[in-house]
């Protein structure tokens, strides 16, 4: 057994809303719901020895619910602007006194801790911030990596220059970072489901996806290429919704057909299905 295995089974099948309801520990708060947001995002990292930041660490507890989540193989890395968070350094976790949105600061973590897996920013909750500490970090997320923006319905609060409808928030920003997962797209034929464009922002190439929960966005990084359609198979009828079939087959789905042509294909598809098999032999342009 390798020792990845060990660790991996040193992790308890226990979640995070149980650790939550029997923390003896440090203080944690959170919204109830968030608990479930968590554990889709963040369970294929349990036991993997994940690389794991959080913005804002409060008290001190979230750190010390991660260790307990992520496993001993984990690295945690936390960060606040109150000094006195620097107490818990060392403590199953290492811990640093700054500001989210200074670039130079969140530079030198990344270098000494990154890649991250796993990026979550319960930070100040302002908008400058939350855009900062994402513009700062997100190429030191790995591909695979999740980015975690928390109590983002600051958006909607006008303590925190929010609103419904304003530009200006990450729930604003966030509708921008889904027109970028859709950048192929944005200098393609809007006529031609095959006119997707390789002239794509930095963000279309690592942004996979966006997941909006309550008070969550979830951002997947990966590494992106132009999407590609592709079709296989036998056409049915002469035409593919209007269009004549024979030119909307490619070069690559005309080597697939004449694949399905070869003795040993044709032998299976008999075998599979006699009676398609014996309509085909009556009707042979079928």
């Amino acid at each position: 057994m390798r020792f990845g295995d060990l660790r991996r089974r040193a992790v308890t099948p226990r979640g995070l809303r149980w650790y939550f309801e029997h923390n003896d520990g440090r203080l944690i708060g959170k919204w109830s719901h968030y608990f479930d947001v968590y554990e889709r995002h963040f369970e294929r990292f349990r036991g993997r020895s994940p690389r794991v930041l959080e913005l804002g660490i409060s008290h001190g507890g979230s750190l010390q619910m991660w260790r307990w989540y992520f496993g001993p193989g984990a690295t945690i890395v936390g960060i606040d602007i109150e000094e006195r968070v620097a107490e818990f350094d060392g403590d199953g976790a290492h811990v640093h006194v700054g500001s989210q949105s200074d670039p130079a600061f969140l530079a030198e973590l990344a270098s000494r801790y990154g890649p991250f897996d796993v990026v979550i920013d319960d930070g100040s909750h302002w908008y400058a911030d939350q855009l900062a500490s994402l513009h700062a970090l997100w190429d030191s997320v790995t591909d695979g990596g999740v980015y975690l923006v928390e109590d983002v319905h600051t958006s909607y609060i006008e303590r925190y220059d929010g609103g419904l409808g304003r530009d200006d928030t990450f729930i604003g920003e966030t509708k921008r970072l889904i027109d970028e997962v859709h950048g192929f797209w944005h200098a393609g034929d809007a006529d031609d489901m095959r006119g997707t464009s390789d002239d794509a922002s930095h963000w279309t190439r690592t942004l996979e996806a966006v997941h909006v929960h309550d008070s969550i966005i979830v951002l997947d990084r990966a590494r992106r290429e132009r999407p590609v359609r592709r079709m296989t198979g036998r056409p049915a009828f002469d035409d593919i919704y209007g269009f004549p079939a024979d030119e909307m087959i490619d070069e690559s789905h005309r080597a697939q057909l004449a694949s399905l042509n070869r003795p040993a294909a044709r032998v299976r598809r008999a075998v599979r299905d006699p009676r398609a098999a014996w309509a085909r032999w009556r009707s042979p342009q079928a």
